[in-house]
């Protein structure tokens, strides 16, 4: 448990180190997290499903459904939410996204890895999946009124997992070296990925108080509801041990970056969407420690 929370810390040190970076000799942020994306995380995903002892099906695709149930369950919770605060267009679809949908991947997989190790890394994945299946399906009819599912089959990471799978199912061996090559690079995408979030945190939402009570809003249902929410789903799917923890944790991660690039692309207040991330994110150093010592 020590050695757990130590890794966990760790990680946040980094994206805070990030950010005090950031501040004082800019790097571009968009080129770490496209470098992470496309190149470091499809290749651990890869690996860590590749080398898989036994592929349990099973569990996997229960975890992708866990994943797409929990935030879309979350969804329908944001909405009465947004009925109560009676939120405007723009306002409410950025509302919407950011309290359902979390950074599964550039966080949650790391701190999955930083609790549980190996063992916490495959699951999560497959947690993230279902996460994009709610991306591109509801989370786009948030912001356009319709969905765009195939957008998926596209992602990098599910590509990783596809290829995954069949090395996997058909017990292929890798090669030493790239055996060797792969570990390396496993090793580095993580602190990348914390540096990536780190250097894009934004506090300015701290001084503009007409917009807080409503970012205080989306931050509860995404890190404490959410949350909740998945831990019921776990116990209605027979999900238990390591895949609840799994569930739970992924479910409380902060809201995503791609929240504030949705609000860009479709036309909605990527500055609220952009204080919902730094909130979360910052809140989430306390909340997401502390929910996996009362769950483990």
């Amino acid at each position: 448990m020590e050695a757990a929370l130590q890794n966990v810390f760790a990680m946040f040190l980094i994206m805070m180190a990030s950010y005090v970076l950031m501040k004082r000799a800019p790097f571009p942020v968009q080129v770490v997290n496209g470098l992470v994306f496309h190149f470091f995380l499809p290749v651990t995903t890869f690996f860590s499903i590749a080398r898989l002892p036994e592929l349990q099906a099973g569990g996997l695709l229960l975890m992708t459904a866990g994943g797409f149930a929990a935030l879309s369950t979350t969804y329908l919770c944001a909405i009465g939410a947004c009925r109560l605060l009676a939120l405007g267009d723009r306002f409410r679809r950025t509302f919407l996204l950011g309290a359902s949908y979390g950074n599964h991947i550039f966080l949650g997989v790391p701190i999955c890895y930083g609790f549980l190790g190996e063992a916490g890394t495959v699951p999560a994945l497959f947690f993230a999946l279902g996460g994009y299946l709610f991306l591109y399906s509801v989370g786009v009819y948030i912001m356009t009124g319709r969905a765009t599912p195939e957008a998926v089959i596209k992602n990098p990471l599910i590509l990783a997992i596809a290829a995954g799978i069949v090395f996997a199912a058909l017990r292929i061996p890798l090669p030493s070296l790239v055996t060797h090559t792969f570990s390396l690079m496993n090793a580095a995408t993580f602190p990348l990925s914390m540096v990536g979030v780190g250097g894009g945190l934004k506090l300015r939402f701290f001084v503009d108080s007409t917009r807080l009570i409503h970012t205080l809003c989306a931050a509860g249902i995404k890190l404490i509801l959410s949350p909740l929410i998945a831990w019921g789903i776990c116990r209605a799917l027979g999900l238990s041990g390591d895949e609840r923890v799994i569930c739970v944790l992924q479910a409380a991660m902060p809201a995503a970056v791609l929240v504030t690039i949705f609000s860009v692309k479709y036309e909605a207040d990527p500055v609220f969407s952009s204080a919902i991330v730094s909130l979360t994110t910052i809140a989430g150093v306390a909340t997401i420690p502390a929910l996996f010592l009362f769950i483990a």
